[in-house]
């Protein structure tokens, strides 16, 4: 059965905002940012969005998005194989979060710990986002109807509640292309562009986040 086309816009664009505070973070490290007590809390404050928001994207994957796309990928011992694999590479970051995190919290500023911890997490995350989009990604418009697909979005946008959205969409957006910002509001309702312009936005910018 033929399926409806699935708009991926929100996956995309959220690997683009990890990417950009992954590159943020390594700029930090090889700069020693954080020998300045004012850089140091804007990349504590840029370091502790970046990791929620990988966090909320790995678990909404792993306890939602996989088990959906197995049930409709079910004759295909291939994909299923694929989505063991990314659920297993998320396995394997959260030990990259968790010693970049330490490296952060240590007082030795003029350590190379950070550094090394910070190009390990990269290299991990920056396959896995290859992966993802390569083999993982693409099986979403064979697997779930649009349907199925809205009601993904639709649970985790409960899940991540009006709070979360308060962070998630302005984070998303931080130096995102005109074209992205375009893709994004064009799925936005009116009003929930009015609220992120008047006052999500300005709240995230207030938390001076990693150099701003």
């Amino acid at each position: 059965m033929a399926k409806d086309y699935v708009d991926l816009t929100i996956m995309l664009v959220s690997h683009d905002a990890f990417r950009r505070d992954i590159r943020r973070l390594q700029k930090a490290a090889a700069s020693r940012s954080l020998d300045n007590p004012l850089e140091r809390k804007r990349v504590q404050t840029g370091w502790e969005i970046f990791k929620t928001q990988l966090l909320i994207h790995h678990e909404g994957e792993d306890r939602d998005l996989w088990p959906r796309m197995a049930k409709g990928l079910a004759s295909s011992a291939e994909h299923l194989s694929t989505l063991r694999e990314l659920e297993a590479e998320h396995e394997q970051i959260d030990p990259l979060l968790a010693e970049a995190e330490a490296a952060m919290a240590d007082p030795d500023t003029q350590s190379d710990r950070l550094a090394r911890a910070v190009a390990a997490l990269a290299d991990s995350l920056e396959s896995h986002l290859e992966h993802e989009e390569k083999e993982g990604l693409p099986y979403v418009q064979e697997a779930l109807s649009e349907k199925e697909w809205k009601s993904f979005i639709a649970d985790q946008r409960s899940n991540l509640g009006f709070k979360g959205a308060a962070e998630f969409f302005p984070w998303v957006l931080d130096e995102a292309t005109p074209e992205n910002v375009d893709k994004v509001n064009s799925i936005m309702p009116a009003p929930l562009r009015l609220v992120m312009k008047t006052m999500w936005t300005p709240a995230y910018q207030t938390k001076g986040s990693w150099t701003n």
